[in-house]
């Protein structure tokens, strides 16, 4: 499971969430939304919750493994116990040598991208590809910016750690395209306490921790579903269209 305005959101997503700084394989560039026209949304439930609606467009692809598309939508979530927020979303969105990079699509170009908007890697689009059972991935660390836009205005930026990740037994997902062979990957997923401003007040948050499933296709390309698991209960992200 997840987060806009210009919101870096953390949520539970990191949908799916990435396996740590945009790590994401060269698979992304045939997934079933990358394609000029091509839709993918996510509807989240549960107290920490996260959705969004993505439309890719000017798709090219100038070698073997390697694709550049524009990512527009919008983005809304509910995180940290801060107020609900939204987004809008432009990014440019850059496959290479096995890396996915998101720039603000103004911005293409520019040598030093501000922060800004919502995090994509949370939503673990692009994070597996090649993947089997029994098969365990590597965690990471990074840190998500809170843009100028947020809620409670410009903020710290907020430390995530992803533990080691193991790969299940794959099982029939119900999916926009029909049942699919799925592969849950489990992890676990905590933030770092951080103190906010809000309305003059400073407000200490506590650091999240999750245990998190991401439900990966490999015909479809991407993950389907997310399931999070934390103190405040069961949260999940979920693929609702695609095409």
């Amino acid at each position: 499971m997840a987060i806009h305005g210009k919101w870096l959101y953390i949520t539970a997503l990191a949908v799916s969430l990435a396996a740590g700084a945009a790590s994401a394989r060269a698979g992304v560039c045939d997934a079933a939304f990358m394609h000029d026209g091509g839709v993918a949304q996510f509807t989240g439930q549960g107290p920490t919750t996260l959705s969004a609606d993505l439309a890719f467009s000017d798709v090219t692809r100038p070698g073997p493994g390697q694709c550049r598309a524009r990512v527009q939508g919008s983005a809304s979530f509910v995180y940290l116990g801060i107020p609900a927020g939204s987004t809008r979303l432009d990014y440019l969105m850059t496959v290479h040598g096995g890396q996915a990079s998101f720039v603000h699509y103004g911005q293409a170009g520019a040598s030093r991208p501000s922060d800004g908007q919502f995090d994509l890697r949370m939503l673990g689009l692009f994070a597996y590809d090649g993947v089997h059972k029994g098969q365990r991935l590597p965690g990471a660390s990074y840190r998500l910016s809170i843009g100028s836009d947020s809620p409670v205005g410009r903020q710290p930026a907020v430390a995530v750690h992803i533990g080691p990740k193991t790969v299940g037994a794959a099982r029939i997902m119900e999916t926009p395209r029909g049942g699919q062979s799925c592969l849950p990957i489990t992890y676990s997923r905590s933030t770092d306490p951080v103190k906010l401003s809000f309305n003059g007040l400073v407000l200490p948050v506590a650091g999240v921790r999750s245990t998190v499933t991401d439900w990966y296709c490999p015909k479809l390309g991407l993950v389907v579903k997310q399931d999070i698991a934390q103190d405040d209960g069961r949260s999940s992200v979920t693929l609702t269209q695609l095409r």
